[in-house]
């Protein structure tokens, strides 16, 4: 493994012309012969709801756009808050022996965001985040909060932005790390993140992109009309052929009835252990789904300035599938090879050859296993709640299949 490698932890929910420029300076970065590695998310995104096409095409997206080895970030963690999503990202990123992490920010100032992922780890940080948390103020805007008043400098004006909170996120899990990898960021191009509508026509945020599919997926001209320029012409070409074909886009609204069913019939006390229903969340969704009498009065109902639409979906996806913090803290134990080129596939065995001798000679068992089909994945309870998170996303396709018929996917190996 002498060859340069970067990493980057991504959703691209969906591929954009912004994540194509990411991964181009990735590729400078590594040089023509090095390996750009993306840990992308399966099939639920941090917004708690489905990503809006399956990882699988998403990672030959990828590739398509010049990375060579796309690996999943796997339920729970790809579902999770910023901490957990980083941490599991950065894990496998250093598992698979990555020499750098790259990500995409707004101020793209990594000295800055170093040192507030240092000012994050204080008392004085810690202790002004939870009593902001206490007063009701919602977690992103505590965490905010809590960053500018500890800082003891004066921060520029809109930072941290969403890029910047996570990349802060990466900076801490790194730092964690016996031996932590090199760093750069990118700035982020065009659009804000959570822009809503596209203002810049070559690099539009994903949420519009996203927006613009919910809006005129049933007429493919408009639609076609609508995206073609925001993505590289291939990644545009797949895409369109993917929802042609009736796979895509994927939605959570199907959910909808099931969670306000599911904290209709539930009490609060059955929730205690599920991640992200702390701070009286369970309660109040009980409360919510009694009181409400259709799903999407129950989701208004339920939203607060504490309680965002993310944090909210999160909640319920964790309270279905009976995710608890102590599986977001366990470290991932396999990934899945969704799709690489030659030089992914080279990479990835020389890496297994490493790890196999590393093994042999200490006698310990692998950080990280990788696998090419979901069905041969290790039995543990990261692949239960694969299962149960798969069982669900398949009702919300365009047209449901049955519970498990992923299981046998195998990935994208490009020509090249």
């Amino acid at each position: 493994m002498s060859a340069r490698s970067s990493a980057v932890i991504c959703e691209f929910n969906p591929l954009h012309n912004g994540h194509a420029y990411l991964l181009g300076r990735m590729r400078n970065a590594v040089g023509p012969d090095g390996c750009v590695v993306c840990i992308m998310s399966g099939r639920f995104v941090q917004r708690g709801t489905p990503a809006v096409a399956d990882p699988y095409l998403r990672a030959r997206m990828a590739v398509e756009a010049g990375a060579d080895l796309a690996l999943e970030l796997p339920f729970p963690y790809c579902a999770s808050s910023a901490e957990h999503f980083a941490r599991a990202g950065v894990y496998i990123a250093s598992a698979l022996g990555v020499d750098s992490l790259t990500f995409g920010s707004e101020s793209a100032d990594l000295h800055l965001l170093s040192r507030m992922a240092e000012i994050t780890e204080t008392p004085d940080f810690t202790n002004r985040y939870a009593a902001l948390c206490r007063e009701g103020v919602g977690t992103t805007l505590a965490y905010t909060r809590a960053l500018q008043e500890t800082a003891g400098v004066t921060l520029p004006e809109g930072f941290p932005n969403s890029n910047d909170l996570l990349g802060i996120a990466y900076l801490r899990a790194n730092r964690a790390l016996s031996a932590p990898m090199d760093v750069q960021t990118v700035q982020r191009v065009g659009d804000g993140y959570r822009d809503t509508v596209q203002h810049d026509a070559h690099y539009p945020s994903a949420t519009a992109l996203r927006n613009l599919m919910e809006v005129a997926e049933s007429d493919t001209i408009a639609l076609t009309s609508l995206l073609d320029g925001t993505m590289p012409p291939k990644i545009f070409d797949l895409l369109m052929r993917e929802i042609e074909d009736g796979r895509a886009p994927i939605w959570g609204t199907p959910l909808l009835p099931f969670y306000h069913a599911r904290f209709r019939l539930g009490s609060p006390a059955e929730f205690e252990g599920c991640a992200e229903l702390s701070g009286g969340l369970s309660g109040h969704l009980c409360r919510e789904a009694r009181r409400s009498a259709t799903c999407e009065e129950f989701f208004s109902l339920c939203r607060t300035k504490q309680f965002t639409d993310a944090r909210l979906r999160r909640a319920m996806l964790f309270a279905v599938t009976g995710v608890t913090e102590a599986d977001l803290r366990e470290p991932p134990r396999y990934t899945t090879l969704l799709a690489a080129t030659k030089a992914g596939c080279a990479y990835l065995k020389a890496w297994q050859k490493q790890e196999k001798e590393r093994a042999e000679a200490d006698g310990s068992a692998p950080a990280l296993t990788v696998v090419t089909k979901p069905a041969d994945s290790p039995v543990c309870r990261q692949r239960a709640l694969c299962e149960q998170a798969d069982a669900l996303c398949t009702l919300c396709l365009p047209t449901p299949i049955a519970a498990g018929a992923w299981m046998q996917r195998s990935p994208h190996i490009a020509e090249w």
